[in-house]
């Protein structure tokens, strides 16, 4: 089985942990198969089908609910090991989103939308697979399904990584991780924190990743998980690779490729080769990276697009170091395809790098610059993406259509439960039997309003709310940012905003570790919060960042509260959290000028906090 298809196994069983069967046919065996599916523990291919079959072969064609749960294991269970075959699995989906249309949303319609968009992305069809998934947590959302909001968040947060979107990755992940935690889902926990942990080190933060892939390799070793401990390795030496640490990183990746050949996966054990490569690579062992890399070029194929695109990039940056440049040309190019193909903006950053140096040797300098400068059109065409998809994100949450929905269902509700109540108040023998189904059925809705309420009131908390700070959290700033914005265009009124972080952050959390650091970003929230009016918005945008958003406060005033802000904060005994502590902040000031949306002011802002930064720090600045 290959490396790609145990990955989709991991996901396949995430969409269903949290189904609780609502069904008055008994099937206990087929319980019972369903349970030994959902368990998360390595299935082989051969096993998992079996168990398939026999769960399909003991269902009646009444049994409803069991019908659609067997969809829904079967589509995450597709064979994928190659294009063709994921290809097929698509088509699955599509044929059965298209049976099910109706009502939408629904649990299988939307399970059925996870699983094509991630079938579709294991083949590097990424355009437009943000936009399907954004509609299917909506979906989830609607249908006030814990559960399949956790699977769609980590599973989006999964392809925002691979894309390179990491600020918008962790937001998804660490909010998938609350819920699986706040579920008691422990396992679904350490499957999504290892995604967290991958996307920490892409984000530039490996020794953070590292820690967290560290404890999850323990974990899964206790408890005999030995297939989820070895991909937490290949995790590690990826990690350990970030660090340089490259004869670590190279130890762990070959116990990795040990375990594929142990369990006979060839193509799990050459991309593993390929990994190997890199760090003898950076080692500047080229002869025998060269040699692993020949060996990989055996098994791997262009359908296995991860492995074979970073193959051609390690061929080619080996014939590179062994002044083969010709060889490395070659090479290079076939990376940039494969890069481009699948949208792989770092791995084409990457390529471009490198296809520039191989160029320069070549004394080839038209070439050498146009590779350069389509390295940096990638680098302009990534945070122009990044900034759009967003844009596109916050829309799509903030969607004002559902409220409408809700409403329009509630009505829709109402007048059927009138119309039964007419039916039955026609009947005039059964007066007493009304009267004792109405009571139930009062007592029944209430119950179902309160849970309704209370369930509504958790899912806000977990929307809007900053866990570390209990502040506003980005999404909920910027929605408010945007009301004060339009308030203040109808009302001609002023409208300020002060955008600040903690000075030299990073610093705190290497010195003190991360639990201090996260002790100083809930005082800076507290004191922030307590110097602002009850109109006034204070909340979290970033690790370290800050927004306060200011109605009814023009530039000048502005100006003074964020001085204040500064003062206090520099005035505070750092020492009754760490005796060596000491913290300041830098902020800018941004007021409204006839700005058409939010986005402009907070550049505005930003840039101030920049200049800020440059005149020394612990000061404010107004743009």
């Amino acid at each position: 089985m290959t490396n790609i298809f145990r990955v989709i196994i991991l996901v396949f069983t995430i969409g269903f942990a949290g189904i609780v069967y609502a069904n008055s046919i008994e099937n206990p065996r087929a319980d019972e198969i369903y349970n030994l599916l959902d368990s998360g523990h390595f299935i082989s291919d051969e096993d998992n089908r079996k168990l398939l079959d026999e769960y399909k072969s003991t269902l009646s064609v009444d049994d409803i609910i069991r019908q659609k749960l067997y969809i829904r294991l079967d589509c995450w269970s597709l064979p994928a090991n190659t294009a063709e075959e994921m290809k097929a699995a698509v088509s699955y989906a599509d044929q059965y989103l298209q049976i099910y249309n109706q009502p939408i949303p629904s649990l299988i319609y939307t399970d059925l939308q996870y699983c094509k968009t991630w079938y579709l992305h294991m083949q590097g069809k990424n355009d437009g697979l943000l936009t399907e998934l954004d509609t299917a947590i909506n979906h989830a959302y609607l249908l006030e399904d814990p559960r399949l909001i956790a699977d769609g968040r980590s599973i989006r947060g999964s392809v925002l990584s691979y894309l390179g979107n990491f600020t918008a990755a962790l937001e998804d992940l660490i909010t998938a991780q609350n819920l699986y935690e706040s579920l008691n889902l422990s396992y679904w926990a350490n499957v999504n924190l290892g995604e967290l942990a991958s996307s920490y080190r892409r984000f530039g933060d490996a020794q953070t990743a590292l820690k967290y892939q560290i404890k999850l390799e323990k974990n899964y070793l206790e408890n005999q998980q030995f297939y989820e401990a070895n991909q937490t390795n290949n995790q590690i030496a990826l990690s350990l690779e970030k660090l340089e640490r490259y004869d670590e990183a190279l130890q762990r990746n070959r116990k990795a490729r040990d375990f594929w050949l142990t369990i006979k996966d060839p193509i799990a054990a050459a991309n593993t080769s390929v990994s190997i490569a890199g760090n003898l690579i950076s080692l500047n062992r080229l002869d025998e990276a060269d040699e692993i890399l020949q060996q990989a070029q055996k098994i791997i194929t262009p359908d296995n697009d991860s492995s074979y695109n970073y193959m051609n990039l390690f061929l080619a940056e080996v014939h590179f170091k062994q002044n083969k440049y010709e060889q490395a040309i070659i090479e290079i190019t076939k990376a940039e395809q494969s890069f481009n193909a699948n949208n792989n903006i770092r791995g084409l950053n990457q390529t471009l790098q490198l296809k520039s140096k191989i160029y320069q040797a070549l004394q080839q300098w038209q070439q050498a610059f146009e590779a350069l400068e389509s390295f940096v059109e990638s680098h302009i065409s990534q945070d122009i993406q990044v900034f759009s998809e967003r844009n596109a994100e916050m829309q799509a949450r903030f969607n004002t259509n559902k409220i409408q929905n809700e409403n329009e269902s509630l009505i829709q509700r109402d007048k059927d439960k009138e119309r039964q109540l007419d039916i039955m108040q026609r009947n005039e023998n059964m007066q007493i039997i009304i009267i004792s189904l109405v009571a139930i059925i009062l007592v029944i809705v209430s119950i179902f309003a309160y849970r309704q309420v209370i369930r509504k009131q958790i899912f806000r908390r977990l929307a809007l709310t900053d866990e570390l700070t209990k502040l506003a959290n980005r999404r909920d700033t910027y929605a408010q940012g945007h009301q004060f914005l339009k308030a203040a265009k109808q009302s001609a009124k002023p409208f300020s905003i002060i955008s600040f972080d903690a000075d030299h952050f990073k610093m705190v959390n290497d010195t003190f570790g991360h639990d201090l650091g996260d002790k100083v970003l809930i005082k800076l929230a507290s004191i922030s919060a307590s110097m602002m009016r009850e109109t006034d918005v204070v909340g979290r945008v970033g690790g370290e960042e800050f927004l306060i958003l200011l109605p009814n406060i023009d530039k000048t005033k502005a100006i003074e509260i964020a001085n204040r802000l500064i003062e206090t904060i520099a005035d505070y005994d750092w020492a009754q959290i760490s005796p060596n502590l000491r913290q300041t902040v830098s902020a800018g000031v941004a007021s409204y000028s006839n700005e058409e949306d939010l986005s402009p002011l907070l550049l505005k802002a930003d840039k101030a906090l920049y200049s800020a930064k440059a005149a020394g720090r612990n000061c404010v600045k107004a743009e």
